[in-house]
């Protein structure tokens, strides 16, 4: 018995005086402490009151059962997570049914053996407390990457107001010093104005990261032909330059999720697929939405440089990358943003590639309840 549960309070509920004795000393000699209650009402009182870490429930009572008790405490916020434990002669499926649907966790049957009970307690106990620290660490790490986003977007946002003093200082030092500057000179000057660009395609990318899923994230039917359409625009220029081929596969599922989060998943992924291109060779692209039981899967396939195995679960964290920026541009956060944002769905994303064969990127998100028919 741990620490935790040896100083746990256990509500007894029971009428039979030869009962609680047996119960209530069996207990006590294992050092917790016992509260009792012999009537239904007084049961509910006493719950409210105590907040006990398990309750100990006779079904046979003079006013209220056992099941309607149960189900009077799991109908109150306050005493809804305190597990519940019948005492029952009744050994009918039916009624054990009856008591696990009113939020029972287990049962011991009468007459009753102490180290029966006891063991179930201690059980149910020491479960009873890895949940609570199991939410407790939950709470601590979902509140320290709040604080961690907030930081990073405090950060960002304010490194890009000296950034762009920089750059408009390096720009007005060219543009009125240019003609006295040096070969060696106009060469440090340019690399000034190239590193502050870079620098503040960062920023931003670490802004969007940060922004990613804060706030309410809608769960609505998102059509996807709407939004391809707007990539196709948008990508258009780069598709154009790389002769990419574009194949939408019809009919495409719904998805149900962001839309503003769908977009930005598809934008980098095209924008990944576009950029990790094999040299001389067009980029052939095949993008498709299938639904899979309660899951739409959007996958992105294309003939790029593709990736060894080893690397294909780092990708989708800040700041990975697996080239050097003089051959493949980028900041490293494109993919974390889509990781982020399928999460912040209820989704998970997944890659299959392998080096020179291209890669398939591929994201689960939770289905609507149609299909769009209609070419993209």
């Amino acid at each position: 018995m741990s620490a935790e549960t040896h100083r746990a309070t256990i509500l007894i509920v029971d009428d039979t005086p030869i009962n609680l004795r047996v119960i209530v000393e069996s207990l006590e000699g294992q050092g917790y402490q016992i509260v009792v209650a012999t009537r239904g009402e007084e049961a509910l009182k006493r719950a409210n009151y105590v907040q006990p870490d398990l309750i100990l429930l006779d079904v046979m009572m003079p006013d209220l059962n056992g099941f309607e008790i149960c189900r009077r405490l799991k109908a109150q916020p306050i005493t809804r997570d305190i597990p519940v434990i019948f005492m029952t002669s009744l050994a009918s499926v039916d009624d054990k049914v009856t008591g696990f649907s009113v939020g029972a966790i287990d049962y011991v049957t009468k007459p009753l053996h102490v180290e029966e009970v006891r063991a179930r307690v201690d059980t149910h106990l020491n479960l009873r407390a890895m949940q609570k620290e199991l939410e407790e660490r939950t709470e601590q790490l979902t509140t320290a990457n709040e604080e961690l986003e907030a930081f990073a977007y405090s950060v960002s946002h304010d490194l890009r107001a000296p950034l762009r003093a920089i750059n408009g200082f390096a720009q007005i030092l060219k543009d009125r010093c240019g003609a006295n500057l040096s070969p060696e000179g106009h060469e440090c000057l340019r690399k000034v104005q190239v590193a502050s660009k870079r620098m503040d395609v960062l920023i931003q990318d670490l802004l969007t990261y940060a922004r990613t899923g804060r706030g309410s994230v809608r769960a609505i039917p998102v059509p996807l032909r709407s939004l391809i359409q707007e990539l196709e625009c948008t990508f258009g220029d780069r598709l154009v330059a790389t002769k990419a081929r574009f194949e939408v596969a019809q009919p495409l599922a719904t998805p149900l999720g962001d839309p503003t989060l769908i977009e930005q998943i598809l934008m980098n992924l095209l924008d990944n697929a576009l950029k990790y291109r094999r040299p001389g060779i067009a980029p052939e692209l095949k993008l498709s939405a299938t639904a899979m039981d309660e899951q739409v899967l959007i996958k992105l396939a294309d003939n790029g440089i593709g990736m060894p195995a080893e690397y294909q679960d780092k990708i989708f964290q800040v700041f990975q990358r697996l080239h050097h920026e003089h051959e493949y541009p980028g900041t490293g956060i494109g993919l974390a943003i889509v990781s982020k944002a399928a999460r912040a769905m209820g989704g998970e994303v997944t890659v299959e590639s392998s080096p020179g064969q291209g890669s398939t990127f591929s994201v689960r998100l939770p289905a609507a309840l149609m299909t769009e028919h209609s070419t993209a």
